[in-house]
């Protein structure tokens, strides 16, 4: 559950009919402000408490703050709704301006110096609680002009660095403001397909990919004060003469591409040596990765479970998609969530690890028939989530050139009127399901029965199927101890389940023209070749046959 305060003044908690506001939406983006949308109507009881950039607006998922902004814009439509635009509170780093400043030290202390500078600008309510930061490294910073201290943050620390800065609140509601060399927490909620994945786009480009590059530090005039020169620092005088740096095992496979010089031009280094060590860093880094994203929406569990664990802004999610998308981990770093449909969320995940396909893959499994809500019209209960699942492949399809079909259900939740649909009928489906192809034929009979109070409909089902799986064929009855599956060279007989079926726990299997089973009843005559074995008047005799 999500609630927006502005001040002390709710103005959207979904448990009040009177405090609703529409179509509110939080995006969050790494190492931005993000932003939060909202109208509110005439009737609401708050509608002129809001003022721009004096209001704090404040969003909370169930008791725990996990936003803070403050408005920028509204606009009014003929019936005088509101239509508002909030920014997030890492915007107040644009408000100060700090002066030009030369200094040489660690990123920590580079980071607080302009954060302290910062609230020594600005008023209580746009300060900043000096948080964790363990970026490595020094950092040389020679600014001439004045600089927000946003500006001076991104220039002097982002852009040469990384990192992700990460805004918190203690207990009296302060921001506190972290940079960190990487994210520390990792979603215990994961994203799998036939789970929670609704839409997928995979993204992974070599444009700005590179093997070489040339660094450059500060201009000589700069560095000597009776030079009058341009013409910057380079590595020539520590790098054997060479004012270069390459990969030679990236440069021999993919060629050699050389970084545009304003991505490895430093103003602050003066030193050949650090500027050396800055290129090097830089080329095995940021310039020889390929860029991988992931943007797709999942349904987070949380909102069907309460005891699963919300998906949460720059936190590692560990993402499984089956062929398409092998397991990995990502970071959450961007996560847009509509705080009154909180089963749709979207989300784009991106610096994983380091991918070498030499070319851009734009893949995309979207769906026909999404599930983007939880709706009233949904019936729950614990009693039918195993029967809803034998009935709905949850978040399934088969991908086809001319088609995509798909069944989808959420955790226990089904439709209401789905389940009238239903009675006395034969279905057969198609699903892909966590990287294997089924076909279900099912039989259902409906009944009615009362369940908490509330009517519900269960299903009994028999089902028949043959599925395709990525080692054979299996072939079954869901009603039925045994099972065939087919691989390559192995016909099992067995029960139980089809991933754990080997030739020791296989009731019976045929291999290599040979049949394999541990006991065997003979209701007639056992033939070998031209000889059986043949009861005969109480007696079991061995003679020949043929041949």
């Amino acid at each position: 559950m999500y609630r927006i305060l502005c001040d002390s003044y709710v103005l959207y908690d979904p448990r009040l009919p009177d405090l609703f506001v529409l179509e509110p939406d939080l995006t969050q983006k790494k190492n931005e402000p993000g932003d939060l949308t909202f109208t509110i109507p005439k009737e609401h009881p708050h509608y002129g408490v809001l003022e721009k950039l004096k209001s704090r607006i404040k969003v909370y998922r169930d008791d725990t703050l996990i936003w803070m902004g403050r408005a920028i814009e509204d606009e009014r439509d003929l019936y005088e709704n509101r239509k508002v635009v909030v920014e997030g509170v890492l915007a107040f780093l644009l408000d100060s301006t700090l002066r030009p400043f030369t200094m040489d030290g660690t990123a920590a202390e580079v980071w607080t110096y302009i954060l302290t500078q910062h609230n020594a600008r600005v008023n209580a309510n746009q300060r900043f609680v000096l948080g964790n930061c363990n970026l490595a490294g020094s950092v040389g910073v020679a600014t001439k002009d004045y600089l927000s201290a946003w500006q001076n943050m991104k220039t002097s620390l982002l852009d040469p660095l990384g990192g992700y800065l990460i805004v918190r609140f203690d207990e009296n509601e302060n921001p506190i403001l972290d940079y960190l060399a990487d994210v520390p927490d990792t979603s215990t909620q994961r994203i799998e397909f036939g789970e929670n994945l609704i839409d997928l786009v995979l993204r992974k480009s070599a444009s700005e990919t590179y093997t070489a590059c040339i660094p450059l530090g500060a201009a000589m005039r700069d560095i000597d004060p009776e030079s009058e020169s341009d013409a910057r620092l380079t590595i020539e005088s520590v790098n054997e003469g060479q004012d270069f740096l390459n990969d030679s095992a990236l440069a021999s496979e993919y060629g050699v591409i050389f970084a545009p010089s304003g991505l490895t031009t430093w103003d602050a280094i003066t030193d050949p040596t650090i500027l050396m060590n800055r290129g090097r860093d830089w080329l095995n880094g940021t310039g020889a990765r390929f860029k991988q994203t992931i943007k797709l929406s999942a349904v987070d569990l949380h909102n069907a479970d309460a005891n699963v664990e919300s998906f949460r802004f720059l936190d590692k999610v560990v993402v499984s998609c089956g062929a398409l998308c092998p397991e990995e981990t990502y970071v959450l770093s961007e996560l847009t969530i509509l705080l009154k449909n909180p089963a749709s969320t979207n989300i784009v995940l991106g610096d994983s690890r380091p991918s070498l396909i030499g070319e851009e893959i734009l893949q995309n499994a979207s769906v026909n028939n999404r599930v983007t809500s939880i709706e009233a019209d949904y019936t729950t209960h614990g009693e039918i989530k195993e029967i809803v699942q034998e009935q709905m492949t949850q978040n399934t399809s088969i991908l086809q050139s001319a088609q995509q079909i798909i069944m989808i259900a959420l955790e226990d939740y089904v439709r209401t009127q789905d389940f009238i649909a239903l009675q006395n009928t034969v279905q057969t489906s198609f699903s892909i399901m966590a990287g294997t192809i089924e076909a279900n034929f099912t039989e259902t009979a409906s009944r009615i029965s009362t369940l908490n109070g509330e009517t519900s409909q269960q299903f009994e089902s028999v089902r028949s199927f043959i599925r395709l799986i990525s080692s054979g064929i299996v072939i079954g009855k869901s009603t039925s101890a045994i099972k065939l599956k087919l691989e390559n060279d192995v016909l099992y007989f067995f029960s139980g389940s089809e991933d754990s079926v080997t030739t020791d726990s296989a009731i019976a299997y045929f291999s290599s023209g040979k049949l394999y089973v541990n006991d065997v009843q003979v209701l007639s005559s056992l033939r070998i070749g031209g000889y059986a074995w043949v009861p005969e008047s109480g007696n079991l005799n061995f003679k020949k046959i043929a041949g």
